[in-house]
């Protein structure tokens, strides 16, 4: 096989290994070699230059992702192609990890000890295979379908023992177009065939998109049968079970597919995320807690795994026992304390101090709570106006568990009046509220319409009184209450405010005088107030 002008990268924290594979690569030819023991070196690198070979180590050491959850990193992102030939090196042999490993596909799993002979002889064999099937490869990355499946065609003719996988690529083509009879034809040739699981797996997709649930089932579940270490069936058995809306089926069928393989992050989630859905939340939990742990150094860190972990256990702790909980919560508080540092997002912040909040409660740390919720509101006085819709919703529940239902209806309503057409989030909204949020939004909205007429017909009596009406039905509202401190103080300059009315704008303005200096609205209220000290001057002298 000819190497010259290929590119390799070797990535190993054993010098000894890193030398000794520079030297079998230098050994093929005239190469060029790139070596790190790092990881964020590998990483950049990658970013840098196309390589054709990368020999990775599995175990880089305990502070740095493993060469598994390197390799997802680089598939994810795009930075290693399906040209290169990638070969997981390690010493790991257990089924986990091998599993785990191969779900991400290197072309090799080569464990030590081994002899380079060994070593050559795979390269040599993957690269045999890189070349006859490069150009279907470099069509499948640009997405060209028909083309792919024309360039598979001409590979079986001059390389027939490539021509099951070529067989796999063109029904899968045939149905990203959709064209499910062609795809079904060939899935039906090789459903029963030895190492052929991806035909089985293609038949159970078309009735998933024929909505044929029944026989998607029947499908996956005969390869788990025949093939229980094929793990992507009971992803996809899960997937059918969820649609056909049997979603404790699913929770059942993906834990399966975790006793085969444990580490896959991925798909822990999505049972974590199905056994919450289900309000099994001691299995939530713990799917939650292993997920955050095992996602550390992964492309799958994200801040949710810790604020879902403190979440699902603060629907478990009151079933725990006293010491089980309190461990639980200190580990949640450490999860929760990684995500505010590593993400430093202020709507994070928030949503991490509110939860954390919210289990002091529950260990009776009373003061401590109290001191975690005013740090939140403190945030949130000045980000309420930048919040997600999700974030919104998720900050109002705990506000709500926190006895600060008055803040989260005020965040719930602004929400709702922001997304009057998003129908799934207003059921959301009024699902968090406890009540039909939504509907009264609507019929504020109507008598804010009705007050603006009135305001802009110089009506100011009958304005006063409607947003008044609209007061009553959310007494909380800073935004309803500093709209109507504004007509009251405009009917005062024009005569034409009652003596309730002057009555009301004192009060307000002794209410807003208790915003905080970071408060959304205090530049508002401060020319209000100065509008209001004016008027109030210029009485005091006739």
């Amino acid at each position: 096989m000819d190497y010259a002008n290929y590119r390799f990268l070797i990535v190993d924290t054993i010098k000894q290994s890193r030398d000794s594979l520079k030297q079998f690569a230098y050994n093929l030819g005239d190469v060029r070699v790139d070596i790190t023991a790092y990881v964020r070196d590998a990483l950049s690198f990658c970013q840098d230059v196309r390589y054709d070979v990368i020999l990775l180590g599995y175990d880089l050491g305990e502070k740095q992702k493993n060469g598994q959850q390197l390799l997802e990193e680089l598939r994810v992102k795009n930075l290693v192609k399906q040209q290169a030939i990638v070969i997981i090196i390690t010493a790991e042999i257990s089924q986990a990890m091998v599993l785990a490993a191969l779900e991400h596909k290197p072309d090799e799993y080569l464990t030590k000890p081994f002899t380079l002979k060994d070593l050559k002889r795979r390269l040599d064999r993957s690269l045999a295979k890189k070349q006859a099937m490069n150009n279907v490869y470099r069509a499948l990355d640009n997405e060209q379908h028909d083309k792919a499946i024309e360039l598979c065609q001409s590979v079986i003719e001059k390389y027939p023992h490539y021509r099951n996988e070529c067989l796999g690529i063109i029904s899968r083509q045939y149905f990203e177009l959709k064209q499910y009879q062609k795809a079904e034809e060939i899935y039906q040739g090789y459903k029963d065939k030895p190492n052929c699981q991806w035909a089985a797996i293609g038949l159970g997709k078309i009735a998933l998109a024929q909505e044929n649930y029944q026989s998607a089932i029947e499908h996956f579940d005969s390869i788990i049968e025949k093939t229980p270490r094929y793990l992507k069936a009971y992803d996809w058995l899960a997937k059918a079970y969820q649609l056909k809306g049997e979603k404790k089926k699913a929770e059942q069928t993906l834990e399966q597919g975790l006793v085969v393989s444990p580490r896959s992050v991925g798909r822990l989630k999505n049972y974590a995320l199905l056994c919450l859905e289900n309000e099994n939340y001691e299995k939530a939990t713990d799917a939650f807690k292993q997920t955050n742990e095992l996602a550390l150094n992964s492309v799958h860190h994200k801040p949710e795994n810790a604020l879902l972990f403190a979440t699902s256990l603060l629907e478990l702790f009151n079933k725990l026992p006293s010491q089980e909980a309190k461990k639980l919560a200190n580990q949640a508080y450490q999860a929760l304390h990684i995500m505010a540092k590593e993400f430093n997002q202020e709507e994070l912040i928030i949503r991490g101090h509110l939860l954390t909040a919210s289990l002091q409660v529950k260990t009776k740390e009373h003061t401590t709570a109290n001191n975690t919720t005013r740090r939140a509101e403190k945030l949130l006085e000045t980000l309420r106006h930048d919040l997600s819709a999700n974030g919104t919703i998720e900050i109002s529940k705990s506000l709500i568990n926190l006895d600060r239902k008055d803040t989260a209806t005020e965040l719930l309503t602004t929400l709702a009046q922001n997304n009057p057409e998003d129908k799934k989030l207003l059921e959301q909204i009024d699902q968090c509220a406890g009540n039909k949020i939504s509907s009264a939004v609507t019929q504020a909205q109507e008598s804010v319409k009705v007050a603006m007429a009135h305001y802009q017909s110089k009506r100011y009596e009958q304005a006063i009184d409607e947003l008044n009406k609209v007061l009553s039905m959310f007494p909380d509202h800073n935004g309803i209450k500093m709209n109507l401190l504004q007509v009251l103080l405009v009917a005062q300059e024009q005569a034409q405010a009652r003596a309730q009315d002057l009555i009301q704008s004192k009060s307000l303005i002794t209410e807003f005088e208790q915003l905080s200096a970071k408060h959304y609205s205090l530049d508002r209220f401060q020319k209000l107030k100065t509008k209001y000290i004016s008027l109030n001057e210029v009485q005091e002298e006739s």
